[in-house]
């Protein structure tokens, strides 16, 4: 009877850890957090459409709704919210939201500061809107930086903002290359001169 018991009571035991390592991996990667900026896109509407940035108390004011607390919830969602929303005042409104997040790019890029980016969009795109990494940086040393702190070192160009759990306020930094790589031709360069030398000694 205790064997029969015992595989219930690990799964028991392993599924708050393993929810743990879910949320903390993409649980709020897709929900809008304050600091973000919502791209909203009603057709025909020019002056309701527009960027709206969401507070730090997680509340965004648009135009006609007024004062929206939107944390927590994903840009479907909210867009659900505004079709219902603007259905009040519009006929069968169609309605575009896009997340943005606002990423500090910095360390080895031509042009580092803050840039609005889709959060569906890669980390490759959000380089690319700092012109890239100069000659020196290293593409595989990109790192995020949050409060100070590195949380992730293992950024590659592909992930896209959300899956790798970037929020608005994070700082993405490109390292540079080891002296070594960055002086390798000059190294061989040398080495071959030395060697030539010593050939000619030798002779």
């Amino acid at each position: 009877m205790r064997l029969r018991l015992l595989p219930a009571v690990l799964v028991a035991l392993l599924a708050p850890a393993a929810g743990a390592a879910q949320d903390a991996g993409s649980g709020t990667s897709t929900q809008l957090l304050p600091g973000d900026v919502i791209n909203v896109d009603i057709w025909r509407e020019e002056e309701l459409s527009g960027q709206f940035q969401v507070d730090e108390n997680g509340v965004v004011v648009l135009p006609l709704l007024g004062r929206k607390t939107v944390t927590g919830i994903s840009a479907d969602d909210l867009r659900d919210q505004l079709i219902e929303g603007y259905g009040e005042y519009l006929v069968n409104p169609a309605v575009l939201v896009v997340l943005l997040r606002r990423v500090n790019v910095l360390g080895e890029v031509t042009s580092p500061g803050v840039y609005l980016v889709d959060a569906t969009q890669s980390i490759a795109d959000l380089i690319a809107r700092a012109q890239g990494i100069k000659p020196d940086g290293n593409a595989d040393d990109i790192r995020l930086v949050r409060n100070g702190v590195t949380t992730r070192a293992d950024l590659t160009g592909s992930l896209s903002i959300q899956d790798a759990g970037i929020r608005s306020g994070d700082q993405i930094w490109v390292g540079k290359r080891s002296w070594f790589s960055r002086n390798f031709s000059s190294v061989v360069g040398i080495a071959s001169i030395i060697a030539n030398i010593v050939v000619i000694a030798r002779n």
